[in-house]
């Protein structure tokens, strides 16, 4: 009896506790997703690429490989150059530390794109590894 009240009251404080925990992750997901947001529609390539890992995997409009951080940068003052931002807009996350992800919409240049961003998360450091950007 004892054994079957003790269970339940631990089965009840982890189905309270799990939410709260989920729900915190993804607040702090939003939180990092719509910093780099911010940065990526700044327009501003050095600004955008401080959240670059050292080696990124990059696809700009159909130019793809892994490259350094400069190189990187590079090919988004490049993008920038043909494509002035005018927004971006969070479509979706998802994930679980240390790798999470988002879809997004930016709008630039008067066209439309879908951005996908891969971000790996060490304690309070956040790294993109992986951006994709494809005419929507």
């Amino acid at each position: 009896m004892i054994r079957k009240t003790i269970l339940s009251l631990l089965l009840a404080s982890f189905s309270a506790v799990v939410p709260v925990i989920l729900g915190a992750q993804d607040a702090e997901s939003k939180v990092v997703f719509t910093s780099i947001g911010n940065d990526l529609k700044s327009g501003d390539a050095a600004t955008f690429a401080q959240w670059f890992a050292e080696d990124i995997e990059i696809d700009v409009l159909g130019t793809a490989g892994v490259c350094s951080r400069s190189q990187a940068r590079q090919l988004m003052k490049n993008f920038y150059s043909r494509y002035t931002p005018k927004s971006f807009t969070i479509v979706h996350l998802s994930g679980s530390l240390p790798m999470r992800y988002c879809i997004g919409t930016l709008i630039a240049g008067g066209e439309r794109f879908r951005v996908t961003l891969f971000v790996k998360s060490q304690r309070d450091i956040h790294t993109l590894q992986q951006i994709r950007i494809e005419k929507d």
